[in-house]
């Protein structure tokens, strides 16, 4: 079934507005976290900015991308680059892993997908009650703790800001070729 333009732009609009922020006042006991796994461990980020998860049909390789990104994948009608996050967050790159699903990351609108084995379910965690994440793993902006089932949070903010960086610093200009003859 084809969800026509019109409708489609309803629905997302409906999306959002569901899924504002909560008031900076409020404190809720946890902030719900969408739960994965990569290699043999686990990990959350906030559902907040998860737009979709899907399985992983096609990905054209990038050569040259700057790590984490390895790739595009066709989702919705567009391109969307996909991160394979195993070196940022100090998970070894060369595990045996399925790496079959795409969890879709955006703040406003959907920004890229990260990979990812296994999806887990949704868990309320309480960031007042993370453990430091060990020095030796990955980025530690990345990272906001561990819990103490040893769930590595992702901090999406971080993530998100990481990507826009670095797009900003690689992004170049091409000048379209002069049209004027000598």
């Amino acid at each position: 079934m084809t969800i026509p333009p019109e409708r489609r732009a309803i629905l997302e609009e409906r999306a959002r507005s569901l899924a504002r922020r909560q008031d900076a006042g409020a404190q809720p006991f946890g902030a719900d976290m969408l739960t994965f796994s990569l290699g043999r461990e686990r990990f959350a980020i906030g559902s907040r900015y998860v737009f979709a998860v899907f399985p992983l049909n096609d990905l054209v390789p990038l050569p040259g991308a700057t790590p984490p990104v390895v790739g595009l994948t066709p989702w919705r009608g567009d391109v969307l680059t996909v991160l394979d996050l195993r070196r940022l967050v100090g998970a070894p790159p060369t595990a045996l892993d399925d790496l079959s699903r795409v969890i879709v990351i955006g703040d406003a609108h959907p920004e890229f997908g990260v990979l990812a084995d296994t999806l887990g379910e949704i868990l309320p965690i309480d960031a007042s009650t993370l453990h430091a994440p060990p020095e030796s793993r990955g980025d530690p902006h990345v990272l906001s703790g561990l819990t103490r089932d040893a769930i590595h949070v992702i901090d999406a903010t971080a993530l998100l800001a990481r990507q826009a960086d670095v797009h900003s610093t690689t992004d170049v200009v091409v000048q379209p070729p002069s049209t004027s003859t000598q």
